[in-house]
Order: structure tokens, then C-alpha cells, then sequence
């Protein structure tokens, strides 16, 4: 079994309500693939993941791996102002099946995934 990467872009995202992010993320997990989010998740949006998610868990899904790397918020005024001006914070999110990914291990400016498609 290969493992597959897909990177989403924020513009991808940025359309979609809360629950269509949700279940489009999902969705991708339960095919097996690795998503990495151009923008963060926030922390909202990481706790009703992980609530769907948990909903969702089977023999056949055994549930997923998150790490975000980088601000979910922009700090004091200058972060607020790029916010407001379309620029980005920095940051990404990296979700994975959990039978996929077998660790991750982050600090707060890299982090470092082990994937493997074989058995635990």
C-alpha cells in the first residue's frame, strides 16, 4: 500500500462552512491519505474534527493524527492587521489515519512525521 500526501490550499478551504471543511477532511482521511492544511486549523475547528472523528471510529477507521505547526492566532496588533489585510499567519496542520501515521513529533518550529502503510 503507497501512502499519499495531499496539500490543501487555504483558497480550497476558505469556501467551505465549518461542517463542509469537516467532512471534506474526513472524507479524505477515511480514503487513506495525509492532508496537509496550507493554513492552521483553529482550535475550534480542531475540537469539532476530533468530535466528528470520534463518531466515525470503526474497526475499518481507527481515527486520525493531528499536528499543527505555528500560530492558529495572530498576535497582538500587527497579526491582526495582516490578518485583516488578506495576509497569512504562519502555520499549517497536518492530519493522517492513525493506521498510517505512527508518530509525530513537533517543536515550535518543525515537526517531523513517521508514516509507514505496513502493519503496527
Amino acid at each position: 500500500m503507497q501512502i499519499q500526501i495531499e496539500f490543501l490550499s487555504s483558497a480550497l478551504l476558505a469556501g467551505k462552512d465549518g461542517n463542509e471543511k469537516i467532512n471534506l477532511i474526513i472524507s479524505s482521511i477515511k480514503d487513506g491519505k495525509i492532508l496537509v492544511l496550507e493554513n492552521p486549523l483553529t482550535n475550534m475547528e480542531e475540537t469539532k474534527l476530533i468530535e466528528a472523528t470520534m463518531k466515525k471510529v470503526s474497526s475499518k477507521f481507527p481515527g486520525i493524527e493531528i499536528g499543527t505547526l505555528g500560530s492558529t492566532s495572530p498576535d497582538g496588533i500587527r497579526g491582526q492587521l495582516i490578518k485583516m489585510l488578506g495576509g497569512k499567519t504562519s502555520g499549517l496542520t497536518v492530519i493522517g489515519p492513525s493506521h498510517l501515521v505512527r508518530a509525530m513529533k513537533r517543536d515550535p518550529q518543525s515537526m517531523s512525521i513517521f508514516a509507514s502503510a505496513g502493519r503496527r
